[in-house]
């Protein structure tokens, strides 16, 4: 891969566990040698995306969730984060209030200050959000929405139990406050699937749940979906940009449909949930190897990301300059959180980067 034309220079004097992006050795332009496109893609579509695509994306939703999708329930994104910025604009206005977990997702609290809105942060527990307080809070703020990160989470890599989830989403239903699930890793599992979305989980309920291709296939397809009732999809169809525009990414759509359809998809996907799970053991041993007495850290069961605090309180954000010189980088606890419970903590990826450089990370680490 030529770097150059990435999104992101990998450091060449450490590794940098702060990267959460796929590894690009990983990225499989094979299967698209041999693509082609019919001409109706190359003209404005329809505003929900390709009907074939929505098709076939929820065929293979059904394989994995209890209750069924239909195309009516999906409309097609360009990833993740357009995703988050429609909903941040048909569901919110400058001025308002949002809830999100502590910590969240850094890239989404920048969104979310980017459209003016105030996020508000609800505490975490062991299986997730704190239903009670989160309860408390939207009865004193009215917020706009809940944004939540709720199976292999973004950076804590927390999955919410089925029972939490129930919680979650009656709580919508009987206050009437949105929930945006960030669902990009719920099919990157390592052991037992996680439960299912939560746009799947009550029809009465006002939630939308995000998925993506980029950490599933390529990021550079700049391909995801939306999932939900249709009447909360209908808010961010009848936007001016898609009237103007027609659907988002119907040729890159067009490209993924069949790999869908004939299984190229699942073996792809099965072949990197393999390689992942290796390196997740890898980073864990390399950690109680290495550093086991003094970091504190829950193994995730899927996702990207292990968020770990050092046990003696050390700020992760003053110590990052000497880790760059010993060698190895990661993502502060103070990204995610204004928390001083956070200030301690750093988010690794293990990813990026394969066993032996994962390896030779968690040595790095140790000397600090």
């Amino acid at each position: 891969m030529t770097w150059q034309t990435a999104q992101l220079t990998p450091p060449v004097d450490r590794i940098d566990l702060g990267i959460g992006q796929p590894d690009p050795a990983l990225l499989p332009a094979d299967l698209f040698n041999k693509t082609s496109i019919d001409a109706p893609v190359l003209a404005y579509g329809t505003e929900a995306g390709d009907e074939r695509f929505r098709r076939a994306l929820a065929a293979w939703l059904n394989q994995r969730q209890s209750q069924p999708a239909s195309p009516d329930n999906l409309m097609v994104t360009t990833g993740s984060s357009n995703a988050l910025d429609m909903i941040c604009t048909r569901f919110s206005q400058p001025g308002d209030t949002v809830l999100v977990e502590d910590p969240t997702y850094f890239i989404a609290r920048k969104q979310l200050a980017e459209h003016g809105l105030t996020a508000v942060a609800v505490p975490m527990d062991e299986g997730g959000v704190d239903i009670l307080e989160l309860a408390a809070l939207i009865e004193q703020y009215k917020p706009a929405f809940f944004y939540t990160v709720p199976t292999f989470h973004n950076p804590t890599g927390t999955t919410q139990s089925a029972e939490r989830r129930a919680q979650l989403v009656a709580l919508a239903r009987d206050t009437a406050c949105p929930v945006v699930a960030d669902e990009v890793y719920q099919y990157l599992y390592y052991a037992k699937p996680p439960p299912d979305p939560l746009a799947s989980l009550d029809e009465r309920a006002p939630v939308l749940s995000i998925g993506s291709f980029s950490k599933l296939l390529a990021p550079g397809l700049r391909l995801g979906w939306i999932q939900g009732q249709p009447e909360m999809l209908t808010r961010l169809i009848g936007s001016a940009l898609l009237s103007s525009g027609g659907g988002l990414a119907p040729v890159t759509s067009s490209l993924v449909r069949p790999l869908l359809e004939d299984g190229r998809f699942d073996q792809h996907l099965a072949r990197l949930t393999e390689i992942h799970r290796k390196r997740l053991a890898t980073l864990v041993r390399g950690l109680e190897d290495n550093l086991g007495d003094r970091l504190a850290w829950k193994t995730p069961e899927g996702g990207y990301f292990i968020w770990a605090h050092w046990c003696n309180g050390a700020n992760t954000d003053a110590m990052l300059p000497r880790a760059h010189k010993a060698g190895v980088g990661y993502q502060p606890g103070s990204k995610f959180s204004d928390s001083p419970d956070q200030a301690s903590a750093m988010r690794l990826c293990f990813a990026f980067y394969d066993e032996a450089q994962l390896t030779e990370a968690c040595v790095r680490l140790s000397q600090l």
